[in-house]
């Protein structure tokens, strides 16, 4: 009987202790929302999702996803993926931009991503506070959607 009771009394000091860490040391999926700085009109992408997450220096970056738009997407629109630091507004990356229409029939207002980037960068680790970001438009200068996590969150 007493074997018993210690074999109970060592199963739930083992499974208070376990219960006792805080969740929010868990990884939480990055959220992509409005782009900070952009016009209230402009279209947010925020069905992203990326592997690994949150992106790790050196590694292969997986980011997929899907937007619409509030304009047709043309010849000449492009898919961008950006990296850049939080505090001093400096591009830490900036992916290739990808062609969308050798990809899909355009005109269109609806597109699904899928693109890998290898995160070799210029530092061992990222900042403290940084930005990612995913843009469809023209270059830089004409954007149609927009969508930016924060890390950390």
């Amino acid at each position: 009987m007493i074997r018993k009771l210690a074999l109970l009394f060592v199963f739930l000091a083992t499974f208070s202790v376990v219960y006792a860490f805080p969740y929010h040391l868990n990884k939480r999926a990055a959220t992509f929302g409005y782009c900070q700085g952009a016009s209230q009109d402009l279209a947010i992408i925020s069905n992203v999702k990326l592997s690994p997450n949150p992106p790790k220096v050196g590694s292969n970056l997986k980011v997929k996803g899907s937007a619409t738009t509030n304009t047709n997407i043309v010849d000449g629109d492009s898919f961008i993926f950006a990296i850049v630091d939080a505090v001093t507004d400096d591009t830490l990356f900036l992916g290739p931009f990808v062609d969308i229409c050798s990809k899909t029939t355009c005109p269109t207002t609806t597109i699904n991503f899928g693109e890998h980037y290898n995160l070799k960068l210029n530092v061992t680790s990222l900042p403290a506070k940084y930005n990612v970001g995913v843009l469809i438009g023209t270059g830089l200068s004409k954007i149609k959607a927009c969508g930016e996590a924060h890390f950390p969150e």
